[in-house]
């Protein structure tokens, strides 16, 4: 099996669910560099893997959207409190 692709796969969703963008990202280029390293070498993930690597991607993708929907409400929380203090000091 693809252990390495997997494995990184798993650890970058992991990050993205604590919100650790510096791991999520030292895990996806990890994941790259398995499969360019199994491209190289023709290794191909037969039906069963290939599923596993499926649902490890739909993982790290929805753990990806939380991480920007909590992103985008930190964004708009922060620029309404600066409305707010700016229409104080006014």
């Amino acid at each position: 099996m693809m252990v390495e692709l997997a494995h990184a796969l798993e650890r970058a969703a992991a990050a993205l669910d604590s919100r650790d963008a510096a791991a999520a990202s030292a895990a996806l280029a990890e994941a790259e560099r398995a499969c360019a390293s199994a491209e190289s070498r023709g290794v191909r993930p037969d039906r069963a893997e290939l599923e596993v690597l499926r649902e490890l991607h739909r993982r790290g993708q929805a753990a990806a959207e939380r991480a920007l929907e909590d992103l985008a409400q930190a964004l708009g929380s922060a620029g309404s409190a600066r409305r707010a203090v700016s229409a104080y000091r006014r």
